[in-house]
């Protein structure tokens, strides 16, 4: 062996063992780890609750309920069938990596205490549980973001207590966010989404899915947003004697492009696990499209495995084993790989990567 390979192997096992012990070093001292990934939540609140069409197309295939046919069905992997039109025509970077996560809070009425039975547990937000938990970002100007005039749903509290000194803080404008990013960068975001500059205001589809991807890279944690604006202001999805699912396929039909071009952009990220998060408070009935006591929301990540925690039933209802929503918020939390589980334990291990 010469000198040279010996120096050269010398410094990788120097440079191995320096590693080994700051490792040890920082859980001796508490200091939790820096990932490899920085760990970015965003969730997008399809309020109303939407049909199952979307993200388990195969149980209403054999009666053709909510419209759904074998000509408008897309089949994944590992038994997740999606809406062609919508899931299925995201880019593949997110095809390959979408799992349907059911739950169950046992509520049909009213829309304000499902909503609740989701997005919090008592008076605790699960939006700041989450954020609380994620490493710190020095110079983050926002932690947990509410993007957009239509805030929070009805029903869920603006102002939780704090966790981990995170608190729900209301975006409306675009505000600094030009400085922060540097006006060539946050000019390329505004034009990848077709949003205007003109009016600092983010009041439409175009404005909010631009604000979040901002937020990304100005280093929020979490963001929560409702991206649809069209149906009812306060439920958008909420289609009722929607048998046929038109109703359903109008509202989500002009959020798909955008969402589409926020995941093949905000997937690629170097140095980020962003996680998408798509839920609403109820699933769909057959018929007469009414609510569901639970849901399916889709979850959307580098470190999500492709599939189905279980497709729903034929009426529209999640399985009978369906976990509670902490349990949804379990799997989310394994999906960013949080140092650590404020949900438990994570009832879909095999959805994970």
């Amino acid at each position: 062996m010469t000198n040279q390979e010996m120096t050269r192997r010398s410094v990788l096992k120097g440079g191995a063992a320096l590693a080994g012990t700051l490792a040890m070093g920082s859980r001796a001292w508490g200091v939790p780890p820096i990932p490899e990934e920085r760990p970015v939540l965003v969730v997008f609140w399809l309020n109303g609750g939407p049909a199952g069409l979307f993200n388990s197309a195969d149980s209403f295939l054999a009666k053709g309920t909510f419209g759904v046919t074998t000509t408008n069905v897309r089949a994944l992997e590992n038994g997740l069938y999606v809406d062609a039109g919508s899931l299925g025509a995201l880019p593949p970077a997110a095809t390959a990596h979408m799992a349907s996560i059911n739950f169950r809070h046992g509520i049909l009425r009213p829309h304000e205490k499902a909503r609740a039975a989701v997005l919090e547990t008592g008076p605790r937000s699960q939006l700041l549980r989450v954020a609380a938990v994620m490493p710190a970002v020095p110079d983050a100007a926002v932690r947990c973001a509410v993007v957009n005039r239509l805030g929070l749903p009805v029903g869920v509290d603006s102002t939780p207590p704090a966790e981990g000194g995170a608190t729900l803080e209301p975006v409306v404008d675009f505000g600094e966010m030009s400085r922060r990013l540097g006006s060539e960068r946050f000019a390329e975001v505004c034009e990848a989404y077709h949003a205007s500059r003109v009016s600092g205001a983010i009041d439409d589809q175009h404005s909010t899915f631009a604000a979040v991807e901002s937020l990304i890279h100005a280093g929020a944690s979490v963001i929560f947003t409702q991206p649809a604006f069209t149906g009812r202001p306060d439920r958008q999805f909420d289609t009722h004697g929607d048998d046929a699912g038109v109703a359903a396929r109008q509202v989500m039909a002009p959020i798909t492009p955008s969402l589409a071009m926020f995941l093949d952009r905000v997937l690629a990220l170097p140095g980020r696990n962003v996680v998408t998060l798509l839920a609403g408070e109820f699933s769909r009935t057959v018929p007469e499209s009414d609510h569901e006591p639970g849901g399916t929301a889709t979850v959307i990540g580098k470190h999500v495995k492709t599939g189905t925690a279980g497709p729903q039933a034929p009426d529209g209802s999640p399985p009978a084993g369906a976990p509670s929503p902490e349990g949804l918020w379990a799997y989310v939390s394994a999906a960013l790989r949080l140092p650590s589980a404020p949900f438990g334990r994570n009832p879909s291990p095999e959805l994970v990567a």
